[in-house]
């Protein structure tokens, strides 16, 4: 089932599940000074199931305000919930201080086509609060709110949008899918792949046509660092000649595009990565692999950057 667009908002509902080795701020550790930060994770869910049936609407907090969570483990927690599906994550967005509105607009290689995403801050009135948050007139102040809307540009014009509403619960994410936020195969194709021509595109469109096509977000509000951290290290990927031997399944003259945030640990050893932006997820598992035993001395104890232009990718062998 292929829809043009988007229609109904999702609101976060309040249900609890907890990430390994993470722990959550409670409400009253909150300080008063200064806004809190926003960070959003986009996911993809590839339903691999051949009946079409959409996807149940999903709405979730985890005990956890992201800090030091693996790739995998976010994946993990998806999996738990909706089984017989194809994971991965696509894009990190902030972290951000939401004073009015936290913005970020990431333009696609062919420019004419942008991936835009905006939060807010939702006053009271504005109908963001849940029933477990208390409601106008019940005697209870309702809980501050956000709205984080998602689109899809093609030159400055909505191709399709997409809305979360919920509470901001500090030191939590709030995950949420479904159907609302199903997209079709050529919209992906055209705003989260970097098929190197035409005849990749038709060879990657082939390979998942007969699979639906969903985004997941994760949104995190935190505390902001007290000090101003030092400005993340653009750092340079080491000679890898397993970089020169990646393989995806599903196309052969693939392009695409990796970035990444590392945490160097005081040893300049890669402790920890983020994915920023992805436009080749099926062999992004791989990457993460090879970067976690790199090491940056000259950087040792920052957080740095990576970005890999990939540009040729073979294909796993049918036999």
């Amino acid at each position: 089932m292929k829809r043009g667009a988007a229609g109904r908002a999702a609101t976060a509902v309040l249900l609890g599940a907890t990430l390994p080795g993470t722990a959550a701020a409670k409400p009253g550790d909150q300080h008063e000074a200064g806004p809190l930060a926003v960070e959003v994770r986009v996911f993809e869910v590839r339903r691999l199931n051949s009946d079409f049936s959409p996807l149940e609407d999903l709405s979730f907090l985890i005990d956890s305000d992201g800090t030091s969570v693996q790739v995998s483990e976010w994946l993990a927690t998806l999996a738990r919930r909706i089984p017989d599906a194809y994971f991965a994550q696509l894009l990190t967005l902030g972290p951000a201080p939401v004073t009015s509105e936290a913005r970020w607009e990431i333009e696609r290689r062919d420019t004419r086509r942008t991936i835009r995403a905006r939060v807010r801050p939702v006053r009271e009135g504005d109908g963001a609060t849940s029933a477990t948050t208390g409601t106008e007139g019940d005697g209870h102040q309702p809980a501050p709110g956000f709205e984080l809307d998602f689109g899809l540009l093609r030159s400055g014009t909505p191709a399709q949008e997409m809305r979360v509403r919920g509470s901001v619960e500090p030191g939590m994410t709030h995950m949420v899918s479904g159907r609302d936020f199903e997209i079709t195969l050529s919209r992906y194709l055209s705003w989260f792949r970097e098929p190197g021509d035409l005849p990749a595109r038709e060879e990657l469109y082939e390979s998942i046509r007969n699979q639906n096509i969903y985004l997941a977000f994760g949104i995190t509000f935190r505390q902001p660092e007290t000090a101003a951290p030092p400005s993340p290290v653009r750092l340079r990927p080491p000679a890898d000649s397993r970089l020169e031997a990646l393989r995806t399944p599903l196309v052969g003259n693939a392009t695409g595009t990796l970035r990444l945030r590392v945490h160097l640990d005081e040893a300049g050893r890669v402790e920890h990565t983020e994915i920023l932006e992805t436009t080749l997820p099926e062999v992004t598992p791989r990457v993460l692999g090879i970067v976690s035993g790199w090491q940056f001395p000259q950087a040792a104890g920052r957080e740095g950057r990576l970005f890999f232009p990939v540009r040729s990718v073979l294909p796993i062998p049918s036999s």
